[in-house]
């Protein structure tokens, strides 16, 4: 069980580093000004979320990324992996780089809002896995090419959803990360839980399988007795 959430920074510095991070994520970033940021989503080349990031245009040349605490290292792997003759320098900085912490920096905060961290992300998840609401911030179905692309505009003209997807629910009483859920040959997890309040009820995210997304409630397998997930 986790509740200690976090955000860490990735600064992009150069003169290519609005072009250069607006080709890589799923955001249009073009009109982007100084001290402006929008949301938005690092993918692998084959569609799996990378990272979460706001992004932030720090100024002309310098472009901050927050990102959950535990995801800051392989967003920078990621950006920098693409780099090539690319005027831009690529880094994990320390602190308060990128200024205020996001408010979903508060782990029951990230979680209430559906926002993947380090936990769901190790589970391969791709843009549709996320709830649609969510998807609509993060992802420009109208700019220009960007790795992974293909599968989201596959998958958004054909109205698809992945075998797995990422479920916020709330817990009788609290179980631990890791703790399976739902049908027990479907491998569901999961992947993250916090109190609402310091008296608040539990609740969490969770990787499940469609089928039991589908559902209103699930069965946690804890140690002890089995727990109930209600689905949101």
């Amino acid at each position: 069980m986790s509740d200690r959430g976090g955000v860490e920074w990735v600064v992009v510095d150069g003169p290519d580093a609005l072009t250069y991070v607006d080709s890589q994520c799923t955001q249009d970033l073009t009109a982007l000004e100084v001290g402006s940021q929008v949301e938005a989503l690092l993918l692998d080349p084959d569609g799996r979320i990378v990272a979460f990031a706001e992004v932030r245009r720090q100024g002309e040349h310098t472009i901050v990324l927050a990102v959950p605490a535990g995801c800051a290292e392989a967003a920078r792997a990621r950006l920098e992996r693409f780099a090539i003759r690319t005027a831009a320098t690529f880094a994990v900085a320390d602190g308060d780089a990128g200024g205020d912490p996001p408010a979903w920096a508060d782990e029951a905060t990230r979680i209430g809002l559906g926002i993947p961290g380090p936990a769901e992300l190790a589970r391969g998840l791709v843009t549709h896995a996320l709830d649609e609401s969510l998807r609509g911030q993060l992802v420009s179905f109208t700019k220009g090419c960007y790795p992974g692309q293909e599968l989201v505009a596959r998958m958004q003209s054909r109205g698809a959803t992945p075998p797995y997807v990422l479920r916020r629910c709330r817990f009788t009483a609290p179980p631990a990360a890791g703790d399976a859920v739902g049908d027990p040959e479907k491998d569901g997890v999961v992947t993250s839980v916090a109190r609402e309040s310091p008296n608040g009820t539990w609740i969490g995210l969770c990787v499940l399988h469609r089928t039991d997304s589908a559902e209103r409630e699930v069965t946690v397998h804890t140690s002890g007795e089995s727990l109930v997930a209600q689905l949101d």
